[in-house]
């Protein structure tokens, strides 16, 4: 168990579900590109990279987790999605960048 935690499961498991099955998921229902991009692409996931940011460092996880999100989102663009989406990654890493360096440490 401690394996699992020192390599951050959450982090991995959350990213590989909203960075490559999401993108995946959402192309073969053919979603809209405003909805895609505008709903779920922007809003859901910046938030959820803000809050991977946020409990990296509340929880004194390694700074690197933050880079999870990221290219594992970008390889699922890269896999099948709209190729102008990959645009985002860096915007997630941005974000999750921000969270974590706004973050108070516990005590402080």
């Amino acid at each position: 168990m401690t394996i699992l935690k020192r390599i951050g499961w959450p982090y991995w498991a959350l990213s590989i579900v909203l960075g490559v099955v999401l993108p995946v998921l959402l192309h073969s229902i053919s979603i809209g590109g405003l909805w895609r991009s505008g709903v779920i692409y922007g809003l859901i996931y910046s938030v959820t990279a803000g809050v991977i940011g946020h409990y990296v460092k509340r929880r004194g996880d390694s700074w690197w987790l933050l880079f999870v999100l990221p290219v594992l989102f970008a390889l699922g663009i890269l896999m099948s999605g709209p190729k102008y989406a990959i645009y985002f990654a860096p915007v997630y890493l941005c974000i999750s960048y921000l969270a974590y360096g706004l973050s108070a440490m516990e005590g402080m």
